[in-house]
């Protein structure tokens, strides 16, 4: 009886390590496939992040392009030759925009695998980037655009216009120069131009230093990894 017991017991034990030992390997199959789309999230991101840096730097130096352009026409536009003014008139009519990569983000949320980040603090940092921050983009993309539209309105009802490399430009430089030197609408729309090109510089030097930083931080998590 004794026997029938203990040997019982034995393949009670044997069933219960059997089942602790499969979820054992569950459990540990599972983890690992977290942290393989942990790590996949991570160089997504950090990916991503480095090329949306490249972007706006580029957008900043088209930005610092039109400053000057601007800066020339309100403050040195009778020094200007007529070829260099009817150029500047065309680049002035020039807005930025960027594009960030945002595709990435969005699948990573939508299949649940940026949730993988274990990291609270960076994860919380990740979507309030993508979701607020990256905002700064379209809302001054928008304003520069809106800037542009009136002044090609004013180009249209107050000058005669023609085609150009980049957009147009006055068709009679020659004649209408010092008209539109003297022109104190014109004026006001530059100084609005230049006060615009500065904050949308501050706003997107702002966010490439905040994406930098997340994205160090990110790197850091992937080198650690692989260290």
């Amino acid at each position: 009886m004794k026997n029938i017991l203990a040997r019982g017991g034995i393949e009670f034990l044997a069933v219960i390590l059997g089942i602790s030992g499969s979820l054992w390997i569950d459990d540990n199959s599972n983890y690992k496939k977290d942290r393989k789309q942990e790590y996949e999230a991570y160089n997504r991101l950090s990916n991503a992040l480095s090329e949306d840096i490249k972007l706006i730097d580029a957008a900043l130096i088209e930005n610092d392009r039109g400053l000057f352009v601007i800066e020339m026409m309100m403050n040195h536009m009778e020094d200007l030759s007529d070829d260099s003014l009817s150029t500047y008139i065309d680049q002035s009519q020039t807005y930025v925009n960027i594009s960030p990569h945002i595709s990435d983000y969005e699948t990573l949320k939508n299949t649940g695998r940026l949730y993988k980040i274990r990291d609270i603090d960076l994860l919380q940092s990740i979507v309030d980037l993508y979701d607020n921050r990256y905002g700064v983009i379209d809302q001054w993309s928008i304003e520069d655009k809106r800037a542009i539209f009136l002044q090609d309105e004013f180009f249209i009802n107050n000058y005669s216009m023609k085609p150009s490399s980049g957009w147009t430009t006055i068709k009679n430089i020659k004649n209408d120069r010092e008209r539109l030197g003297n022109d104190m609408i014109y004026n006001n729309y530059l100084t609005f131009f230049y006060k615009l090109k500065n904050r949308v510089k501050l706003e997107w030097t702002t966010l490439r230093e905040e994406i930098l930083i997340l994205q160090n931080k990110i790197q850091s998590k992937i080198d650690q990894n692989e260290s």
